[in-house]
């Protein structure tokens, strides 16, 4: 009997939600990539041998220029696209250091919840904007 089940694994991500006086760090993908032109928050790929949260460190350096440190896992997201799946882990996280750069984004900003729907967010990160709507940190001035 066919099925559209797959034995794959998902690709498996982890994605950084910054927050800096009540705002969300959302980056763009480049035009050239795959979902190019969309928003997402910042983050990639998980490597053999890499934890989540050196996955999100040297992430943040390679996209951005920037250190973070990383904090409590926020929610975790599995989506289907038509390529194949993704899991999302994504962890709240504070900006350290470094001053924002667009290595490998097209571009950033700064967003406060009540504007998310200004973006064309990537579908699988839908569902963590909605829980940051819904529960939204206090502003805050720390970085």
């Amino acid at each position: 009997m066919p099925t559209t089940e797959t034995n794959e694994l998902p690709l498996a991500v982890c994605a950084a939600v910054i927050e800096h006086r009540g705002k969300i760090l959302l980056t763009q993908r480049p035009a050239d990539k795959p979902h190019g032109g969309y928003w997402e928050f910042p983050g990639g790929k998980i490597e053999a041998g890499e934890s989540p949260h050196q996955t999100l460190r040297r992430e943040l350096r390679e996209e951005l220029d920037i250190t973070i440190s990383v904090g409590p896992l926020l929610k975790t997201v599995y989506h289907h696209y038509n390529w194949g799946c993704v899991l999302i882990i994504t962890y709240r996280c504070r900006w350290q250091t470094g001053t924002i750069k667009h290595l490998e984004v097209a571009d950033h900003a700064w967003v406060v919840p009540a504007q998310f729907g200004d973006y064309k967010i990537l579908p699988a990160d839908r569902p963590i904007l909605e829980q940051l709507k819904k529960h939204s940190p206090p502003p805050s001035d720390q970085c």
